[in-house]
């Protein structure tokens, strides 16, 4: 697998099969071909009885290099979505990066891989997604895993090991530690500070237990920068299948709907679907409207797109479809609410000339996962549990219950990534770059404010609107300044630079996250698998409520956010919706 995708990932762009008959009816349409979706087309289409098209928006560039991947933000890669100004972060309006690309955001995130708590995935069960838990997603991820061990030299040099049984060895994405030029700073001056604060290395967190600083785990093929993700791993080995077709530049909008309903036994009068609308441009660039039959979709367009599409087509809360008179098929309000997303910022500290070598780690070699407990005073945890005795608005008293249970239990909530370079100037600097409140309780909402399809939604995240989120975030920033007073760190420290040493209260760390935090783009929540009468979306199946044949497949369903970088999540989401599916696929309708 790993000679295949080197070989793969050598040539410069790639065709693709060629486009599917619009005349055709396929067994299984799946409008977005991204981390989620891509994959579990591959997956649907070894059956070879079946037949599979993905309406992928964007185009298919060949992207492999993980350093690189911010310079596809704010390109035809990247949806280029923005806020409505969001009120509790000084009024700004965020970029919200969205992968507009084969492979969706796989193809340009910066492949960090954590999978979290064995509580946070057993959470989703209880919220109601009937067999969606740890046991089940933890087997999902090792399906889609192909782990590399680093070499005995590595393993010495940088004190690695692993636990062999929290891995899969055979997968299509190769998943390696970071272990190729990583300063001596890491384990002379970080792993000394980190234990000397009671921080004690976790040297494999991807068993269901990542709680404490570990080394980072990249999406990447061994001793390399060359991204591993869903077009390298899952679609270029099997690109030749006949049954596989995947259109790219071809924007799904709309679900086409049977005149007549379904009824199912002891059920009402169901929706079903015939077929999807999507947009291509012709020669000219103007968009044609076209058409294809399906006996399946499943909608994969992420926790920003998916409810455009739903709402588009009738299903979502009545006051936002009247409002642009759409006819209401399947009232749920749940459509676009509950959107839940990770703020991040950063802290860096310039060090003393000469102190050590940077080394050219691609990303922040160690991360280290804390709960409130880890980096919260006495005082700051009483203040904590005073704010949390009100629920924030927009959350649910389910979630809400879980979320404090979480804490109570020592779930991590804030990731410290530890990174080191050297600039030109010959400058060093050690930066905290991703300070990420990692559950915030903070709720918003995604809706169209339109029919266009092609006018992006209207996105209001309400950043830092739950007052614990913002107190939780600024003291996690607050708390890198503990960091670099401990020792051995603070003899090779010079100073703050951002914030700078003007920063000390709480109310100027405060006024810092309000100002320069933004999105880190991991988007889940606005499909929830939750009961219907709790606002969700989709049945623990993935079916869309009120519908027979229409499933959605990607992290808009995943009601509560794990503590993570969500890549993780979506081939989990990829390979645990394929064994539904297959498990069902006799289900005639």
């Amino acid at each position: 697998m790993l000679l295949r995708q080197q070989i793969l990932l050598s040539v410069v762009g790639f065709p693709l099969i060629a486009a599917a008959q619009t005349t055709a009816i396929y067994d299984y349409v799946i409008v977005g071909g991204g981390a989620v979706g891509l994959p579990l087309a591959v997956r649907l289409s070894e059956d070879p009885t079946k037949t599979v098209v993905v309406l992928e928006a964007g185009n298919s560039p060949n992207i492999t290099n993980l350093r690189l991947n911010a310079n596809n933000f704010g390109t035809a890669n990247d949806w280029q979505f923005v806020t409505v100004p969001q009120a509790d972060v000084g009024n700004r309006v965020q970029a919200q990066v969205q992968g507009k690309v084969l492979g969706g955001g796989s193809a340009i995130n910066s492949g960090m891989y954590l999978r979290g708590n064995k509580e946070e995935y057993d959470a989703l069960e209880m919220l109601g997604a009937t067999g969606w838990n740890w046991e089940s997603m933890f087997a999902a991820a090792k399906k889609s895993e192909h782990f590399h061990p680093p070499s005995p030299k590595q393993a010495s040099t940088l004190n690695l090991t692993y636990n062999p049984t929290s891995h899969g060895l055979s997968g299509p994405i190769s998943i390696a530690i970071q272990a190729v030029n990583v300063s001596n700073f890491f384990p002379d001056f970080a792993v000394p500070t980190l234990e000397a604060l009671g921080h004690k290395m976790n040297f494999d967190p991807n068993g269901g237990f990542h709680n404490g600083p570990s080394w980072d785990f990249l999406t990447a093929l061994p001793d390399s920068s060359t991204r591993s993700y869903a077009v390298s791993g899952y679609y270029l080995p099997v690109i030749n299948r006949t049954n596989l077709h995947v259109m790219t530049e071809s924007q799904g909008t709309k679900i086409i709907w049977s005149a007549k309903k379904k009824r199912l036994a002891s059920r009402s009068d169901l929706l079903m679907a015939t077929g999807v609308e999507y947009i291509v441009l012709d020669d000219a660039g103007v968009p044609q409207t076209r058409t294809m039959n399906a006996r399946n979709v499943i909608l994969s367009g992420s926790a920003l797109n998916t409810p455009k599409i739903l709402e588009l087509s009738g299903v979502g809360d009545s006051t936002t479809l009247n409002r642009l008179n759409i006819t209401t098929l399947v009232d749920l309000p749940g459509v676009g609410a509950n959107l839940c997303n990770q703020p991040i910022t950063t802290a860096s500290y310039l060090l003393k000339n000469g102190s050590i070598d940077a080394g050219n780690a691609i990303r922040s070699a160690i991360i280290d996962i804390q709960p409130f407990s880890g980096y919260l005073s006495a005082e700051d945890l009483s203040r904590s549990e005073q704010l949390l005795q009100t629920k924030p608005d927009l959350l649910s008293e389910a979630q809400f219950r879980v979320m404090k249970k979480q804490i109570k239990n020592g779930v991590p909530q804030m990731e410290f990534a530890w990174n080191v370079a050297t600039n030109s100037n010959n400058i060093t600097t050690l930066t905290f770059d991703r300070l990420i409140l990692s559950k915030p309780f903070s709720r918003g909402t995604v809706h169209i404010n339109s029919t266009d399809p092609l006018i992006p939604p209207v996105i209001d995240p309400k950043y830092l609107s739950a007052p614990h989120d913002k107190f939780a975030f600024a003291k996690g920033v607050q708390y890198t300044r503990k960091i670099v007073d401990t020792e051995p760190l603070k003899s090779i420290i010079a100073g703050p630079l951002s914030p700078d040493a003007s920063v000390q209260t709480d109310e100027d760390f405060a006024n810092y996250v309000n100002t320069v935090s933004v999105s880190e783009h991991h988007f889940v929540g606005t499909s929830a698998m939750t009961p219907r009468s709790e606002g969700g979306v989709v049945d623990p199946s993935m079916v869309v409520y009120g519908t027979t044949n229409v499933r959605v497949a990607d992290l808009s369903i995943i009601a509560n956010l794990p503590g993570i970088h969500t890549v993780s999540l979506a081939y989990m989401v990829a390979e645990r919706a394929a064994e539904i599916i297959k498990a069902e696929n006799n289900h005639k309708f």
